[in-house]
């Protein structure tokens, strides 16, 4: 424990005897609060009922006669005024039995004293008044009785922990000083040595003296164990030194045992020379290289030509090894993708009971045609433009000298290659991707409209409402609906609505029909 937190003890013992130097000034204090709250509180409810109470203390106090007069209603009128009208608003100052009876007792003189006059009292001195009014019995002794249980608690405390960390000496002073302001023990000390109370300031300064004591003791305390600290560093920074020295010696070690195993192998090597160079040929050319890697490794720091040659072979033989093994790995895993990618029903064979028409005008060339159908299944797998292959064909805009197929997938994308395409690499463009761009679509419309109208220049088409375009994600096909109007050979002006259907890389087709 450091000597700061002793000194923070030693505050706190002067601070405790300046609390008992002034508990009388405190119970006062507290004294006096109490009795302006009770105070105020008898005045506001006597001010709010102050006819009715003074109406009461007439009419219920009766003459017996013969200078008997019977007050009992009186009191009990009182009581209960005090009870449901003032008490509530005190309530928080009225803790025990005794509060209640100095609480009773100060609100009915006071209550008494207010109702002497025909008027209400405004100017009433209720601070002057409370001031003198309530002196109750060993208020001051409540206040110091929790504050030595307090302190005691606290040095009994600081005295186990002071015996777990310190030593037994300093522990039993401070137990002596929690002991000697403990209530219990004041107690009996004052029962059996009346000037003990008297003389309590000198068993303060004693008690401070004992903690200056314990002050110094810790000082020397840490003084030893920061000496203890410093040796403790000194022989750590010895054990690293040492450590240091041993793994430098282990170094040392290894690398004579390296230069000896270096200038063995040199020896072996010098007499097997062409045995052992015969044995590393062999193993690179069957591709053993784990076992030229081990004679290469055996033999690494020797200086040999042919040696090195060899090391030379090596490295290429083993590039070009794992260049194939890599390229056997990546054509099987892209056929094990193409498996999993391409539908067992996408291909099936073109059979002349089932194609007869195709089988009949393709004849020639149907084995190139299944090897084209399988070729473009994989292009399109390979764009990353295809999840999953549904279907491929051979499309309708064939001929012999030029194939085309179409190929549908899973993600409704629709794509078309022909057999120069298929031939020559070319980039993969789904129909989508190859549609025409829906505003030109809407330009070349109109431009055929108006073509197609009787009389072009009476074409009045509708803009805002009647002008939809739209493209169909598997063909590509761009539709654009026209509302329009325009006036036939009679000059009559009629509602029709065109219809453009734009195929990709293709001129588009109209159809004009009445509007509904």
């Amino acid at each position: 424990m450091s000597p700061k937190l002793y000194l923070v003890l030693v505050l706190l013992a002067l601070g405790a005897y300046l609390f008992w130097l002034t508990r009388e000034q405190l119970a006062a204090m507290q004294t006096k609060r109490k009795g302006i709250a009770y105070g105020n509180a008898v005045m506001a409810a006597v001010e709010t009922h102050f006819v009715e109470l003074k109406d009461k203390s007439v009419f219920l106090v009766e003459d017996k006669g013969y200078q008997v007069v019977d007050d009992s209603k009186w009191k009990a009128e009182l009581d209960k005024f005090l009870s449901l009208i003032v008490r509530p608003k005190v309530k928080g100052f009225i803790r025990t039995p005794a509060d209640e009876a100095v609480f009773h007792q100060f609100a009915t003189t006071m209550l008494l004293q207010l109702l002497e006059g025909d008027i209400f009292p405004r100017q009433f001195p209720v601070e002057e008044y409370a001031a003198g009014a309530i002196q109750p019995a060993g208020e001051a002794k409540k206040l110091l009785f929790p504050a030595r249980w307090f302190f005691s608690i606290l040095f009994v405390a600081v005295a186990v922990y002071t015996a777990f960390h310190h030593g037994w000496l300093a522990a039993l002073l401070m137990l002596i000083a929690g002991l000697v302001i403990n209530p219990l023990t004041h107690q009996k000390a004052v029962q059996r040595a009346p000037w003990y109370n008297r003389y309590n300031l000198g068993l303060w300064v004693a008690l401070n003296i004992v903690l200056l004591a314990n002050i110094s003791f810790f000082q020397h305390a840490q003084a030893v164990f920061d000496e203890r600290q410093a040796l403790l560093t000194e022989q750590q920074k010895q054990r690293a030194t040492e450590q240091q020295r041993a793994a430098e010696q282990r170094r040392v070690d290894a690398e004579q045992t390296r230069l000896a195993a270096e200038a063995q192998a040199a020896s072996l090597f010098a007499a097997k020379r062409l045995e052992i160079l015969d044995s590393l040929s062999h193993a690179i050319q069957e591709e053993r290289f784990t076992d030229a890697s081990a004679i290469m490794d055996e033999y690494s720091a020797v200086s040999d030509s042919d040696l090195v040659a060899l090391k030379s072979e090596y490295r290429l033989k083993k590039e070009a090894f794992e260049a194939r093994e890599a390229a056997v790995k990546a054509e099987r895993d892209r056929q094990e993708n193409y498996t999993a990618r391409i539908r067992d029903y996408a291909i099936d064979e073109y059979t002349p009971a089932q194609y007869p028409t195709l089988t009949a005008k393709y004849r020639s060339r149907l084995a190139e045609i299944e090897n084209f159908r399988r070729t473009a299944a994989e292009r399109v797998i390979d764009s990353g433009k295809c999840d999953y292959v549904e279907n491929v064909q051979l499309s309708d805009e064939s001929s012999l000298q030029s194939l085309k197929f179409f190929i549908d997938c899973a993600n409704e994308s629709r794509i078309y290659l022909t057999e120069a395409e298929l031939k020559s690499g070319v980039e993969v463009r789904t129909q989508a991707e190859r549609a025409w761009d829906e505003g030109k679509a809407i330009v070349a419309c109109r431009t055929m409209t108006k073509q197609s109208a009787t009389i072009p220049s009476s074409v009045n088409f509708h803009s805002f409402t009647g002008t939809r375009a739209s493209t169909a994600m598997t063909t590509g096909n761009v539709e654009v609906l026209l509302s329009f109007d325009a006036k036939n050979v009679f000059g009559t002006e009629i509602g029709y609505t065109a219809r453009c259907i734009f195929e990709p890389r293709k001129q588009g087709s109209i159809e004009i029909f009445l509007r509904e």
